[in-house]
């Protein structure tokens, strides 16, 4: 049927890769650090984007590979870091990527950086999205030292984001999503070549299917792999037609559906901001309280308390 969910080759395949993109492994470049990470995101858990914080005052430290995520290391802060016996530096705002089979560091402590790593797994779901080919470890390039516009704002816009919320899985699997997508264009084999641009929309029934289906689980830490597949497609190409349908990513949709959800409790009275914010899905009170207010320009309790006595809705912000 027409309207039905997609039933394309390279959606079913992409299925399988819903299970098993995110797990609760972690990076075993970690494993033979002389340092401890002062933040880490998502390791114990199951997410697809993991990250790691660190301040070095020491001078070196060799880690380990690992085939199963890359690593990109951005340089927030400090003096300059060298990679095995490479002249270039990677110097602040810059990054380096940690080799699969694993490399030596030097610092010019003390230095402060952020790991940020992605699932290889996601980086060949992608490959074979855009390029209709698959990807092996030795297709992928690992340097250090690089200001590539694209990948360093990627890797800034998640730094941001991790320092001001506790992300959900649907934001961890969006960036994920982004940073992979950034790799396998210009860092593989296969820069290059020519792309698919567009992907189409999601037929209506799939699109309502969805959306059913996020009204209904509204509370949940929801991920794009549930989501892609109730619309039965691969999580890249779900989450691309998503926003050529609806005109926006799936997590700014599902943000929306939280906010809007949020106000019709609040208007209703009667809840605490704790219980509302548990409700609508957010990771925390104070992630409740950021969202709310970058969108409407108030806090919760601030646009309760109009609600209460009756502000214009102007006074909201929009």
């Amino acid at each position: 049927m027409p309207d039905s969910p997609s039933a394309d080759p390279d959606d079913r395949q992409g299925l399988a890769f819903c299970d098993v993109a995110a797990s609760d492994a972690a990076p075993r470049y970690l494993e033979s650090d002389i340092i401890a990470p002062t933040r880490s995101i998502g390791l114990g858990a199951k997410t697809t984007l993991k990250a790691t914080f660190w301040h070095a005052t020491i001078e070196e430290t060799a880690q380990l590979g690992d085939l199963d995520f890359a690593s990109v290391a951005l340089n927030t802060g400090g003096g300059r870091v060298w990679r095995n016996d490479e002249a270039t530096p990677t110097d602040v705002g810059a990054i380096a990527m940690q080799p699969f089979e694993g490399a030596r560091w030097r610092f010019e402590h003390p230095v402060s950086f952020v790991h940020l790593y992605v699932p290889f797994t996601l980086l060949g779901a992608v490959c074979e999205s855009l390029f209709d080919r698959e990807l092996a470890h030795a297709e992928v390039r690992m340097p250090s030292g690089i200001r590539d516009d694209r990948l360093c704002n990627a890797a800034r816009t998640v730094q941001y984001g991790l320092a001001s919320i506790e992300p959900t899985n649907l934001i961890l699997d969006s960036w994920a999503l982004i940073l992979s997508d950034i790799l396998v264009r210009r860092f593989s084999s296969h820069a290059g070549r020519p792309v698919r641009t567009s992907f189409g929309k999601i037929p209506a029934r799939g699109v309502a299917h969805v959306i059913d289906y996020i009204e209904a689980n509204i509370d949940r830490d929801l991920d794009l792999a549930s989501l892609a597949g109730v619309a039965a497609m691969s999580v890249y190409h779900f989450a691309r037609r998503f926003k050529e349908t609806v005109g926006m990513s799936p997590h700014a949709y599902v943000l929306s559906r939280r906010i809007r959800r949020a106000r019709e409790m609040l208007d209703r009275g009667g809840t605490s901001l704790a219980h509302v914010a548990a409700a609508c899905g957010f990771s925390s009170q104070a992630h409740f309280t950021t969202a709310f207010q970058r969108d409407l320009g108030a806090t919760p309790g601030e646009y309760r308390r109009a609600m209460q006595t009756g502000a214009p809705a102007s006074a909201m912000g929009r």
